[in-house]
């Protein structure tokens, strides 16, 4: 699996993620996330912790995208709609194939 990570942080129209894709992505962003929080406890400074919990969620988002477009929408209304009702979405994202 080749990323380009500049093109999955700016919502390239060119990032299309299967469902392998998007749950190992998931699974990595929640571990790195979970593990730079332990950090900026561990060292007291909270500022770290929330600015990596920003970036993780920015990521996030744009794995949520890719996966979307893998499933057939292009439309923004589409994202917005999957992404806010968060529980649709992630049924979406996590369970349901492709658009062939």
């Amino acid at each position: 699996m080749d990323i380009d990570v500049k093109g999955h942080m700016m919502f390239d129209s060119g990032m299309n993620y299967g469902i392998k894709d998007w749950w190992i992505g998931t699974i990595v962003l929640m571990v790195i996330n979970m593990a730079m929080g332990m950090v900026a406890v561990a060292i007291g400074v909270t500022i770290v912790g929330t600015l990596f919990s920003v970036l993780v969620g920015w990521a996030s988002l744009g794995l949520w995208v890719g996966r979307l477009r893998n499933r057939g929408h292009s439309d923004a209304m589409a994202f917005v709609l999957r992404i806010i009702i968060f529980p649709w979405g992630l049924i979406e994202c996590a369970f349901m194939g492709s658009a062939e």
